[in-house]
């Protein structure tokens, strides 16, 4: 048989270099890419490719996976060659829920070597817990000085509870501090033994809704404080966690990342959540879960909400306000194009271009080409080959021209296209300005094609005639 394609023949450290990058992606690109070839099958088995797996967050973690027998399998391998994250919430479960204090301590020794941080600061807690080993409590403190410096304790934190928050909150059981146990043993520390008391005062100022809630033990010079208070944190959470109230002892980031996931799903879920107790209303309210909010740009019902209803558009002004990318994009393109102020949609659509959206980077690329100066249009351009080398041209026009197609059209602001001030400026160019004329042939009648790939200007070696043409498609788009 003829062969087509000769990429079964590379060598497998570089198979193996691309299955760690899918796998670093997710556990379905991995899935896929098994499926393509024998090669890509027997290299994603690899015991490198299979310890770099993106494992999701507990709340996002597809239940049918580990109920399903092969996807058992499949995690069951992973924990079996030390993937750090699996590790260490087999470990969790295995010290707090199993009480298999022997088994747990070694694997969760073996996720913290790995590198990963919220296994360092359950090792840590642990180590700080123990009354009569100073080598224990020296080596525990020097673990949580490394992630206080590298401000990795919340994030640990909210990892050691999300995991056992979502598996069996009823049968965890934290290991007790103990009255009397503290870290700090200087006679003269004027904060030693008083993490306690700081830590009910934080936590009454948070229902409160007070500014005090905020802040921990930072002020608190002592080091050995700020861990007597982190151990304080953790026990009283552990403690609360036997509390029959329900998912109201739930800790605030996993609240964060309940509403946010729901928000990714749906706002109308998203309102129904926040209606449901305080602590989801408190949730709601945070940056990151109008971040997530799932609100389609295509979809003209959310954009021409009624000016007499306030909680639409109050909802999308937070949006904007906390920085949803899809948000902060439509009001760019209404600024710019349809009746705004144009120097604030390009600053803001600098900004979301900023964060990667890839159609926001087109529009950047479109309007700095536009412009007379020779500056402007090389900076558009390395914006428009970088989009063109990544075959992002057809997907930019669908999001733009979703956006453009539900206004009035005679509030359109169509930018003007100069034949005279062209992006190629060779004379020694063959197809400098038959630009005009190739569009006029090759999609006179029938509009702009979805297949960019269908004729169009990618025959032309110049990248600068090429960059001419997507302008003119820019500029049809409006039509």
């Amino acid at each position: 048989m003829e062969r087509f394609c000769n990429v079964s023949e590379l060598p497998r450290g570089v198979w193996v270099a691309i299955a760690i990058k899918v796998a670093t992606t997710s556990i379905e690109d991995l899935c896929k890419f098994r499926m393509t070839c024998c090669v890509a099958r027997d290299v994603g088995d690899d015991d490198n490719v299979l310890r770099m797996v993106a494992i999701p967050p507990p709340h996002q973690l597809n239940w049918v996976w580990i109920r399903d027998p092969i996807g058992r399998r499949f995690f069951e391998r992973c924990i079996e060659i030390g993937h750090p994250e699996l590790l260490f919430r087999e470990a969790l479960r295995e010290l707090y829920i199993r009480r298999n204090h022997a088994v747990g301590w070694q694997m969760m020794q073996n996720a913290a070597r790995n590198g990963l941080d919220a296994a360092k600061y359950a090792l840590s807690m642990e180590l700080l817990l123990r009354r009569d080993d100073r080598d224990a409590k020296k080596e525990g403190l020097e673990l949580f000085r490394a992630l206080e410096a590298g401000n990795l304790l919340p994030a640990c934190y909210s990892s050691c509870f999300a995991v056992l928050t979502i598996s069996w909150p009823d049968e965890v059981q934290m290991p007790d501090k103990g009255e009397e146990h503290t870290i700090c043993d200087s006679t003269r520390c004027m904060t030693r033994g008083h993490m306690g008391l700081l830590y009910d005062y934080r936590r009454r100022a948070a229902e409160r809704g007070s500014i005090h809630r905020v802040g921990g033990a930072n002020h608190i010079r002592c080091i050995r404080c700020r861990a007597d208070y982190e151990v304080e944190r953790r026990s009283v959470q552990g403690e609360e966690m036997y509390r029959p109230t329900g998912t109201a002892n739930l800790p605030h980031d996993v609240w964060t990342l309940i509403a946010g996931r729901t928000a990714a799903q749906s706002v109308r879920d998203l309102c129904s959540l926040r209606m449901s107790c305080t602590a989801a209303r408190n949730a709601g309210d945070e940056d990151f879960v109008y971040r997530c909010a799932n609100i389609p740009i295509w979809d003209q019902r959310w954009w021409s909400v009624s000016p007499m209803h306030h909680p639409g558009r109050n909802f999308l002004a937070r949006c904007r306000q906390r920085g949803h990318v899809e948000v902060m994009f439509r009001y760019a393109v209404s600024d710019l194009f349809l009746g705004g102020c144009r120097f604030a949609g390009m600053e803001t659509m600098h900004v979301v271009a900023a964060q990667g959206h890839s159609a926001a980077q087109y529009i950047v690329a479109m309007m700095l080409m536009l412009r007379d100066d020779a500056e402007s249009k090389n900076k558009g351009l390395q914006t428009f080959r970088w989009l063109e080398a990544a075959g992002a041209l057809t997907n930019c026009k669908l999001v733009f021209r979703g956006v453009v197609q539900g206004t009035w059209r005679h509030l359109r602001r169509v930018p003007r296209l100069n034949e005279e001030n062209q992006v190629c400026s060779s004379h020694a160019c063959p197809s400098r300005g038959n630009m005009g004329a190739i569009y006029r042939h090759q999609r006179y009648g029938r509009g702009w094609d979805v297949n960019d790939g269908d004729g169009g200007a990618g025959h032309i070696s110049c990248v600068h005639c090429r960059a001419d043409y997507e302008l003119i498609l820019f500029v049809h788009l409006f039509d």
